[in-house]
């Protein structure tokens, strides 16, 4: 019995140590977010005072068409910048949870199924039926949620494959002959 308390003492630890890992990259990734969203917000400002000086100068309408069209390519292609590196920065975290996921569902099952042994070892006779239907359901769990895990990553690298193609075919505004 003392060793099935200390292998349910390690389970415990184990998932504290990814429970604070969880965190640890969910935090990373907010600020690296929440730094990509200063950035932005700071190049997006100071090229609306850029504009609005081009704009103070504009002196006919012929002008303020060619400002316009000149400020409207970088605009759309900073906002393409920014969607790609928030898009990265979300691939980058889900990838990191993914890995950490598997990781713990094997240590879970793993130990889950140490401490059944351990448990067959010390049950009364008559429970070894019991105590293998539980394992039994252990297992079948296992391989319920590593296909679900592995469903999951076909449909986001099909999602990614999805976003790079429709990305690709985006039609970019162009600058109209004067």
């Amino acid at each position: 019995m003392v060793q099935v308390n200390e292998q349910l003492a390690a389970l415990s630890k184990s998932q504290l140590e990814a429970t604070l890992r969880f965190t640890e990259i969910a935090s990373e990734s907010l600020e690296k977010l929440a730094d990509l969203q200063f950035r932005t917000a700071k190049t997006a400002f100071a090229d609306g005072l850029k504009t609005a000086r081009q704009l103070g100068t504009v002196k006919d309408p012929s002008e303020l068409a060619a400002v316009g069209g000149a400020v409207s390519q970088p605009a759309w292609e900073k906002a393409q910048a920014y969607a790609k590196s928030a898009y990265e920065v979300a691939a980058a975290a889900q990838a990191e949870i993914s890995s950490l996921l598997e990781q713990q569902l094997s240590d879970v099952s793993k130990s889950v199924l140490g401490v059944l042994d351990g448990a067959i070892k010390n049950a009364p006779a008559g429970s070894e039926s019991a105590v293998a239907a539980v394992k039994s359901l252990v297992q079948s769990a296992s391989a319920a949620y590593e296909s679900m895990l592995k469903a999951t990553k076909q449909m986001v690298a099909m999602a990614e494959t999805n976003a790079v193609t429709a990305a690709a075919h985006v039609a970019v505004p162009r600058k109209k002959a004067a």
